[in-house]
């Protein structure tokens, strides 16, 4: 009982900020399919209707119109997100050989628009940084045709005293090119040790991958037999039977919802695993 609570907060927790959204079909089915795979195509197309409608949607929103994002950028991004695929109708009219179903998904809009900020966020702060260094540069330059000018007036009011000076700037320049190989060796060491950080979080963004894409496969497939163990119920003719089937189908349908559920949770690594691999 604690456990089946537990699954309950869990599932509550993870779409808590979820969005539904509804796709539909219509699939006129060939006399070499069988009603199966006709079934399974329509389904699959009235996912992608879903995934349509929501990419048209989220494309009206700000932020994504400051991005000029392509529509089938945010299709793919969508449909890596969906969650909690369900049928909400389904009609089967045989003598037209014609299927139509209606589904509904679960998709983290904010998860979505988020992955648009961060990339706002990096491309600011790459603008900001190439102002900066030019302004440096600039600077810099102002300061050494500064100093040469001054050098030159000095020379002419006092050789002796321009020659004691370019010993001294000769020293200094010294001291600061042992500065510069030390700071270079700094920086070469700094670079190594974020590139050994970035590969790491490289690995973790595909094992992650990998989880979401086996904890989805698996909740794919415990979708399957339940579909299966529930026309089986349909078409059952003993009520002994009937009762197993529908018992075989919710216990399927139960371990779809808490696969999908849980292949969010892979699926948030990913994401924070490859925001962290861009910092470096």
């Amino acid at each position: 009982m604690n456990r089946i609570l537990y699954l309950f907060v869990l599932v509550c927790f993870t779409f808590g900020y979820s969005k539904t959204i509804y796709g539909e079909y219509t699939y006129t089915y060939g006399d070499d399919e069988t009603l199966t795979t006709a079934k399974q195509k329509c389904q699959t197309l009235a996912k992608r209707d879903a995934v349509e409608k929501f990419a048209t949607y989220i494309t009206s929103e700000t932020v994504i119109r400051n991005y000029q994002t392509e529509s089938d950028e945010i299709i793919a991004n969508t449909e890596a997100m969906i969650t909690d695929v369900k049928t909400v109708e389904e009609r089967i009219d045989k003598s037209n050989t014609t299927i139509y179903y209606k589904v509904s998904a679960e998709v983290d809009e904010e998860k979505i628009l988020a992955v648009y900020n961060e990339r706002e966020r990096i491309r600011l702060e790459k603008i900001e940084a190439e102002r900066k260094l030019q302004a440096d540069k600039l600077e810099a330059e102002r300061k050494a045709e500064a100093a040469r000018i001054e050098a030159e007036r000095k020379a002419q009011e006092l050789k002796l005293k321009a020659e004691k000076e370019a010993l001294e700037a000769k020293l200094k320049h010294e001291k600061e090119m042992a500065s510069i190989e030390q700071e270079t060796e700094k920086l070469k060491l700094s670079r190594e040790i974020n590139e050994k950080d970035r590969r790491f979080w490289k690995t973790q963004k595909w094992i992650a991958l990998g989880a979401f894409a086996g904890s989805a496969a698996l909740g794919t497939y415990f979708n399957f037999q339940g579909s299966s163990n529930y026309d089986d119920y349909k078409s059952a003719t003993t009520t002994a039977s009937a009762d197993d089937l529908y018992d075989k189908a919710e216990s399927n349908y139960l371990y779809r919802d808490v696969t999908f559920s849980v292949s969010v949770l892979p699926l948030g690594y990913f994401f924070y695993a490859w925001y962290k691999e861009s910092q470096y």
